[in-house]
């Protein structure tokens, strides 16, 4: 007959003597309670000698797992099939830039070729008064003037000199009067008075043989400053010169101007 404690009996025997142990302690404990409150004087409680030893306990063996042994039913569990990494792309090199060629810049249209502008067309002649005269026209040209002289301003006080330069060195033209306007308006001359044949003076100014005199109060404006347009008349009383405008400042009311019909 084996005698031999299994090792998982021994355990239990530990913990049977330690909870003994426990007991007997307690179960002291409580008579010494008792005494005490029996006895009204303390008595001096004695501790046991016997100190029951506490087992060692003692490692317990663990026994070892049983590992299951498939049988040959089972089919064998297949490890998982690592799955492939897909490759790994290569890089794709971007292709190296070319240069953009710049647009070349059109080259403008050639300009229509513009047809030269017309010549202005000539400003019509101002009407020449002497047009249609017949025989020798308006013979007369100034050729000395007009030329003004201090006289106060008192009168208009005018010295012309008709001649003919193509004979005898300038000789003096007779029967010639003027027409005069000042400011556009007509002056009151007279053509009883005219130019002298063969004969003439000499003034401040220059020769002369034609004079004629106008007082402030037959002049516009009762002055005679202003602007002036005159005209000589033949014989006859018609045209015999173009237009002759001049300027007379406030004091020069001496007029003269050289007329020659060569």
């Amino acid at each position: 007959m084996n005698n031999t404690v299994p090792k998982n009996s021994r355990g239990w025997v530990v913990i049977g003597l330690l909870a003994a142990a426990v007991l007997a302690m307690l179960a002291l404990g409580g008579c010494a309670a008792e005494q005490a409150a029996a006895t009204p004087t303390p008595t001096k409680t004695q501790m046991p000698t016997f100190t029951p030893a506490l087992p060692t306990a003692t490692a317990t063996e663990i026994p070892p797992t049983a590992t299951t042994i498939p049988t040959a039913t089972e089919a064998p569990t297949l490890a998982p099939t690592a799955t492939p990494e897909p490759p790994t792309p290569e890089p794709t090199v971007p292709p190296a830039p070319t240069a953009t060629p710049r647009p070349v810049a059109a080259k403008p249209a050639p300009r229509p070729v513009q047809p030269p502008a017309p010549a202005p067309a000539p400003a019509p002649a101002a009407s020449d008064p002497c047009a249609g005269i017949g025989g020798d026209g308006c013979k007369w040209r100034v050729t000395g003037g007009p030329s003004t002289g201090e006289n106060g301003g008192q009168e208009l006080k005018l010295q012309f000199s008709f001649i003919h330069s193509g004979i005898d060195g300038g000789q003096p033209q007779g029967s010639y009067f003027v027409v005069l306007e000042k400011d556009g308006q007509r002056l009151p001359i007279s053509d009883s008075v005219r130019s002298l044949a063969l004969d003439s003076s000499q003034g401040t100014l220059g020769k002369y043989n034609y004079e004629y005199s106008l007082s402030l109060d037959k002049l516009p404006g009762n002055t005679v400053a202003g602007n002036y347009t005159l005209w000589v008349l033949d014989g006859n009383g018609e045209r015999d010169s173009r237009n002759i405008t001049f300027s007379v400042p406030g004091n020069s009311g001496l007029i003269w101007i050289k007329f020659d019909q060569s």
